[in-house]
């Protein structure tokens, strides 16, 4: 027996796959750019500095700073682009003016569940907001722009030390809360999936 998903299925499953695998390779990854780009900054230091040791930390310095914020944003900023390209996929297929989950499955005459619904609600009104900030270069529209109800969910992610905010400027502290997103909107995108009818099919004998 052939399993043959549908290919907007197979697109969410392959994807999945993929950002959890650079997700959990992503520490060793940073870390190799990390010591490389040590290794350039202090070259620079030493060339400049020609034995003077107050010219050498100075460069150094001011060097180090390119790499100091490296971190997870780049992962969450993916993560969230992969459910949100996918829901504009799914809003278009079923000719859905919104692209989100409620309104695609009452197009259908679905329903979404409860827990998906609180999914929904947090993907929308918290990772969104926070994956602008992010694409923005942490200019701090996050702050001016966002809600009231998002400003606060992201400072409860700050008390809950999954984010860091210093002078306005977000730092992801939480690898965990990466994959949770992930998985989540994982479990959402296969529920749309069922209900908009884009399953696997068999073909062949058992």
């Amino acid at each position: 027996m052939i399993a043959i998903p549908h290919p907007i299925r197979r697109m969410i499953e392959d994807q999945h796959v993929f950002l959890s695998y650079m997700l959990d390779d992503y520490p060793r990854l940073l870390d190799e750019w990390i010591t490389k780009q040590e290794k350039e900054v202090e070259d620079i230091a030493k060339s400049v500095a020609e034995g003077d040791d107050e010219v050498y930390y100075s460069v150094y310095s001011n060097e180090i700073q390119r790499i100091e914020h490296c971190s997870y944003e780049a992962m969450l900023i993916m993560v969230y682009s992969y459910y949100e390209s996918t829901l504009f996929r799914l809003a278009k297929e079923k000719d859905v003016d919104s692209p989100r989950p409620s309104k695609i499955a009452e197009k259908i005459g679905a329903n979404v569940d409860n827990e998906l619904l609180q999914i929904s609600n947090f993907l929308y009104n918290t990772v969104r907001p926070l994956r602008n900030e992010l694409c923005h270069n942490n200019s701090g529209t996050l702050f001016e722009e966002s809600s009231q109800e998002e400003q606060a969910n992201i400072r409860n992610l700050t008390q809950n030390n999954v984010i860091s905010i210093d002078n306005e400027r977000i730092t992801i502290i939480d690898r965990g809360f990466i994959k949770q997103t992930l998985d989540d909107e994982y479990k959402l995108l296969l529920k749309l999936a069922d209900i908009c009818g884009y399953k696997t099919s068999f073909i062949g004998k058992k």
